[in-house]
């Protein structure tokens, strides 16, 4: 089996411009389930551009992986999460019966490349992302 080097997660077309700087450097995202995470630090986050442009925009070199609640990443990391408060908040919240202790997969994020002009993905990405191998990394940056 192939080595995962990345991991692609969508991010509002509005927000992506957030984690391309490098002072938002703190990724949060609720996922599925903690205990299969198939990335690690040095691996890349790959930033997917949704709700409009569908278009992969840049990548983040991952430094680090926590789980935190949401008041526990807000107290931590303040400001340099991608989300301001009350997004982070209506994030948390948005999900009926989601209890505010459920823990958010925290990515401390370090080197960023901009894709200029942004690549083409072949098909939509959900919610859940998608993990990238090397083979797959190496193909899509060939669409340079």
């Amino acid at each position: 089996m192939d080595k995962i080097v990345a991991v692609v997660y969508p991010v509002p077309e509005k927000l992506v411009d957030r984690l391309l700087s490098e002072k938002k450097d703190i990724f949060v995202k609720y996922v599925a389930r903690s205990t299969n995470l198939r990335i690690a630090p040095g691996n890349k986050l790959v930033l997917y551009a949704s709700q409009g442009s569908k278009k992969v925009v840049g990548e983040r070199v991952i430094k680090a992986i926590e789980f935190m609640t949401p008041s526990e990443v807000l107290a931590k990391y303040g400001s340099r999460v991608f989300l301001t408060k009350d997004e982070l908040m209506v994030y948390a919240t948005q999900v009926p019966g989601r209890p505010p202790t459920k823990k958010l997969l925290v990515l401390v994020l370090g080197k960023t490349r901009s894709y200029s002009p942004p690549l083409k993905w072949k098909a939509p990405i959900t919610m859940t992302g998608q993990y990238l191998t090397e083979g797959q990394y190496a193909e899509l940056l060939r669409e340079k």
